[in-house]
């Protein structure tokens, strides 16, 4: 050592005894953290670049079941889940490439022993001055009871939401803007989506309910801002284009106590809109029938009467009152029947009689029935109730009209046959001498085109069709053989509802006496109209070749026709050359007479005969030029003196 060393040792040692002292508590700290880090529950593990265990403390003994000496220069993927193994290398070199610092990530770990530990791993990579990785130091935590509580969390999630898919409301929750962020598995229906992923972040105007939205929205603001809101009564629009009624429940959403959104339950009331609507509509049609309804309890005490059956009765109320009360003493037992009968299942009709509240007795037909609750249990009866009082009363006055009309009908002495309106018959009476064309066995179900005379059958049709179509009362006569003797019947045909009734009379007698009767009258009136066309139309001969014929009276067409017959006679017989026709005796001639007096001249002419007519008066000569009549096939004079006077003239 020389001089100078030897002068700077004093001032060199203090620093040496700093610098030892600093060494050593450097190394009681080393030891002591060596000694935390080797005894702690944690695993640590120090890694090359490659991946390899370098270090590893004593904790490996417990999570991989081997001593820290045996895992050494091993890889950590050999200790992690073979699961889990592809994808931890593939993240561990991804990092590495990425330079990433920290890390964290979770994986299985298999203990020697098959036993299996969920780790979440904190990794730091460490890189050299150039930017290469050198190591990476982990230190991985235990969270298998985090797991275990994750998974049954995740279990707990599903069987919630299970549940909730599986509920008839769909149910939904938004964000404070209105946004989707889930729902059920009916919303989803509702919505025409498959998976929730679908109606995240969307609002209700992209859903099919678009129409409703702003009211939606509306809601779901008043909601955050003012507290839950029942029972709101809305339409929705579905995927498939039909529209739902829903009863909607709205909450605020919360979390830690803040609003963050709103959760709605929508439930489908539309079958049950539609059944109240039935129900008030069947409400309305029993208070406004005109039939008694009342209901009643197992022990007969009246629950409901609808006002009709409370004005039938004259009560204020029947609310309360025992029917067997308001039933007539002698109906009582037939009550007791019917509650029987309805309690076995049966639905009788029955007539009974009530007591209405001035004492007097209604009659009515009564329809009863068991009410059953939804187990099947009875719980009451209910009965329809129909005044038929006066009913009954016209139904009395129509069988002692029906007797009346019966006997008026016996003593009506005509045949009478109904028929339906094809011509079948359906039911006869006789006279009051029995017989019949054919026994009623034989006509009776049958058709009239079937069983009669063809004549009187086609005869009976056209009249019935003529019947069916005018709705007018046909008469005919006809004749059939009888008892080996010709009958006449006189018939008329009458429609009876929509049937027709045939009333036919014998009148063989009355025919017979008529034409007789007839008989004789023709024979007096040809004996009477030979008299007066002797005494109408006389003809006289006057001269050589000359006859006149007075006319005196009425000329109408049947004694025109004698006119001409008579002259055409006399001017044959006699050969006459000239007919003088006097109308001195005709007060009127019109164009009728005029004709027939034209129509003889022109007959007589064909004779070889000139017609002088005569006795022409002013008032007839200016009827003939006013009706325009052509006398050129005759000569006229005013009087007959000077007609005769004329013929014989032209006779010389």
């Amino acid at each position: 050592m020389d001089a100078n060393q030897s002068a700077d040792l004093p001032t060199l040692l203090p620093d040496h005894d700093r610098l030892h002292q600093q060494i050593e508590r450097l190394e009681r700290d080393l030891a002591h953290y060596r000694r935390i880090i080797e005894e702690t529950d944690t695993l640590i593990v120090q890694l090359d670049r490659d991946g390899a265990i370098t270090y590893v403390n004593t904790a490996a003994d417990r999570v991989f079941g081997y001593p820290p000496e045996m895992c050494v220069n091993r890889s950590l993927s050999d200790f992690i889940h073979p699961d889990d193994r592809t994808r931890f290398k593939e993240m561990f070199l991804e990092w590495l490439h990425q330079h990433e610092h920290r890390v964290t990530f979770e994986s299985r770990v298999v203990h020697r022993d098959g036993k299996m530990f969920h780790k979440l791993w904190r990794m730091a990579l460490h890189y050299d001055d150039t930017g290469a990785a050198t190591c990476a130091t982990c230190i991985a935590h235990d969270i298998s009871a985090l797991y275990d509580l994750r998974s049954e969390l995740q279990e707990s999630r599903t069987m919630l939401q299970l549940v909730i898919d599986n509920l008839p409301q769909a149910i939904f929750w938004k964000d404070r803007e209105s946004r989707f962020l889930g729902g059920n598995q009916q919303f989803l229906v509702d919505a025409g989506l498959a998976s929730v992923e679908e109606i995240i972040g969307k609002t209700d105007f992209d859903m099919p309910w678009k129409d409703q939205a702003a009211a939606y929205q509306a809601d779901d603001r008043e909601v955050m801002a003012h507290g839950p809101k029942r029972n709101i009564e809305e339409p929705l629009s579905r995927s498939d284009g039909s529209t739902i009624w829903l009863r909607t429940d709205k909450i605020p959403l919360l979390r830690n106590g803040e609003i963050i959104g709103v959760l709605g339950m929508c439930e489908d009331i539309t079958e049950v809109r539609r059944q109240a609507e039935e129900l008030r509509t069947f409400r309305l049609l029993v208070e406004n029938a005109p039939d008694g309804i009342g209901i009643a309890d197992t022990s007969l005490v009246l629950t409901y009467a609808n006002p009709a059956f409370t004005a039938m009765l004259g009560y204020p109320s029947l609310i309360g009152m025992s029917v067997p009360a308001i039933i007539h003493p002698d109906d009582l037992d037939l009550l007791k029947s019917v509650a029987e009968r309805v309690s076995q299942g049966d639905t009788p009709r029955e007539t009974i009689r009530y007591l209405r509240n001035d004492g007097s007795a209604v009659t009515v037909q009564a329809a009863a029935l068991a009410l059953h609750d939804q187990h099947g249990n009875l719980i009451g009866y209910a009965s329809i109730n129909r005044d038929i009082t006066e009913q009954l009363q016209t139904e009395e006055h129509l069988r002692v009209s029906e007797q009346r009309n019966r006997a008026i009908l016996s003593a009506i002495p005509d045949l009478m046959f109904l028929l339906d309106a094809d011509g079948v018959f359906l039911d006869y009476k006789t006279d009051a001498s029995g017989d019949l064309l054919i026994p009623p066995e034989l006509f009776l179900g049958r058709k009239a085109v079937d069983v009669l005379p063809p004549p009187l059958a086609e005869q009976v049709m056209t009249h019935l069709d003529a019947i069916k179509r005018t709705h007018e009362i046909q008469t005919y006569d006809y004749q059939i053989m009888l008892n080996d003797e010709p009958r006449d019947f006189e018939a008329r045909m009458v429609l009876s509802n929509n049937d027709i009734l045939v009333l036919s009379r014998d009148v063989t007698k009355q025919r017979r006496a008529e034409r007789e009767r007839q008989a004789m009258q023709e024979q007096i009136i040809q004996a009477q109209q030979a008299a007066l066309r002797e005494l109408s139309t006389p003809l006289m001969p006057i001269a050589d070749g000359v006859v006149a014929m007075p006319i005196i009276g009425t000329i109408d067409s049947m004694r025109a026709q004698q006119i001409m017959e008579t002259l055409l006679q006399g001017i044959a017989q006699h050969s006459a050359d000239i007919a003088i026709l006097d109308i001195t005796g005709v007060k009127v001639v019109d164009t009728q007479v005029a004709g027939a007096l034209l129509r003889a001249a022109q007959a007589a002419r064909m004779l070889g005969a000139q017609v002088v007519l005569t006795g022409i008066s002013p008032e007839i000569a200016q009827t003939l030029v006013h009706i325009g009549v052509e006398m050129r096939e005759m000569v006229a004079k005013p009087t007959l003196q000077q007609g005769i006077a004329y013929a014989l003239e032209q006779r010389t």
